[in-house]
């Protein structure tokens, strides 16, 4: 399996290269370079062809949609490899994580959470964006419960957010003490991730 996701992730990786840089997001040629991309990888069977196919039309769906680009357009051009795509990646091989990843008992990272987690953080991105928000690249872990975990650090501010099957929890620190200096819920609506961002980094 491990050898099988690895194959995956190089083929996503080389899928990510043709896209051209500094192009903007909701361009026609990015759109047409997308979309081409997909028509190469879509041929063959198995597991790991419709793996890479699923995971490079999620990616499809963030850049290459045409049908709604104007909700979140950009005026200024954009290096899309150096922002959200990256990251995008770097979730998705969390699937090459097998059990005991961390010397112990921890769960491989799901599946759904991995999913769930390429759909949450490219909303965020467009959010953030929408509203002029500067973007930070995220760290990009797991949890021992096989969650997708994203951390961000700002000055003496924390934010984690803990992504499952359908469901974001956040976590807000500032210090050390769980009881004052600490704050967790959930991010799944617009308003609060804009509202957990403004607070990180203010």
């Amino acid at each position: 399996m491990t050898q099988i996701t690895r194959l995956l992730s190089d083929d996503l990786k080389a899928f990510v290269e043709r896209i051209p840089s500094g192009i903007s997001r909701s361009s026609n040629t990015l759109r047409w370079t997308v979309h081409h991309s997909i028509q190469k990888i879509h041929p063959g069977a198995g597991a790991t062809s419709e793996a890479l196919y699923q995971a490079a039309r999620a990616i499809e769906g963030f850049y290459g949609d045409s049908s709604d680009t104007s909700a979140f357009e950009r005026d200024t051009q954009e290096d899309i490899r150096t922002e959200i795509l990256p990251t995008l990646i770097e979730i998705h091989e969390l699937l090459m994580w097998t059990e005991g990843w961390n010397g112990y008992s921890a769960r491989a990272p799901k599946y759904s959470a991995v999913q769930y987690a390429e759909h949450w953080i490219a909303l965020f991105y467009q959010e953030l964006i929408e509203f002029g928000q500067n973007w930070i690249k995220p760290n990009v872990t797991a949890s021992a419960e096989g969650e997708v975990v994203l951390e961000w650090w700002y000055g003496d501010k924390g934010l984690t957010i803990y992504i499952d099957n359908q469901s974001a929890v956040y976590l807000k620190d500032w210090g050390a003490d769980i009881n004052t200096e600490m704050e967790d819920g959930y991010a799944n609506s617009p308003s609060i991730r804009l509202a957990l961002w403004k607070w990180l980094m203010s």
